[in-house]
């Protein structure tokens, strides 16, 4: 979550962590879906802002921001709770791709860049700022395509969070990153330049198939100078 009205991905543990992190999704305006893999998208749990199940404060409207892919999959699971229109979730939905810049209010942009993941949809990554402020949320990704390297180069990024799944299986760093290839995008971001002075660098996104639990990841990012991601992690950008 950013702040309290935008949210990157929105998986199985959404109400568990709303649960047992006490977060509030009531004031949710931005639901940003990297991609439609139901890890990160679940929206079947969306049905349950419908009348009957919610109380929604008046002119409640979340807009789920997602590729064609995401889209589909939303009408699908929503299909299944009788084809309601969207309104009748408080729900809109806005189709979004490499490049697009979004307004979300607050003095909040995003911009869409191309992920090295499902690239039959063309997932997304997100480049947020506010002010002079910049964050990059690289939930899936391997090593960037040429492009999105190519927008990075020109960005000066306070905070990135970035995707570490194959922990330290071999990986060619495509689909997604292990825990050497993090380390590599994230020297390579340093010498275009594309860190501001201080910036944070998270690694997310575990698997139990990279074979490291928190204390492993820790022993390997730490001395790397990277953060390792958990739930319930809060960071000033």
């Amino acid at each position: 979550m950013l702040g309290d009205s935008i949210m990157v991905d929105w998986g199985p543990d959404a109400y568990n962590s709303m649960i047992s992190l006490g977060l509030d999704y009531a004031p949710l305006q931005h639901l940003l879906i990297t991609h439609s893999h139901q890890d990160h998208f679940l929206a079947e749990e969306l049905a349950f802002r419908r009348q009957g199940f919610a109380r929604l404060a008046e002119g409640s409207l979340l807009t789920i921001h997602g590729n064609q892919a995401v889209e589909r999959r939303l009408g699908d699971s929503l299909g299944r709770d009788g084809g309601r229109p969207l309104d009748s979730y408080g729900l809109a939905f806005d189709r979004i791709a490499a490049g697009d810049v979004r307004d979300l209010g607050d003095g909040i942009t995003v911009e869409c860049l191309l992920a090295d993941h499902a690239r039959e949809e063309d997932a997304l990554n997100f480049l947020f700022r506010t002010g002079d402020r910049e964050l990059l949320i690289a939930n899936d990704t391997g090593w960037w395509p040429e492009q999105t390297w190519e927008r990075l180069a020109a960005a000066s990024l306070n905070t990135v969070v970035l995707d570490a799944t194959s922990g330290l299986v071999e990986s060619s760093g495509r689909n997604h990153h292990n825990a050497r290839t993090v380390v590599a995008a994230r020297d390579e971001l340093a010498k275009l330049g594309a860190l501001a002075d201080g910036a944070t660098f998270v690694a997310n996104h575990f698997s139990h198939n990279g074979g490291m639990l928190h204390a492993d990841l820790e022993g390997f990012f730490g001395p790397r100078g990277i953060l390792v991601g958990y739930d319930g992690m809060e960071l000033t950008v």
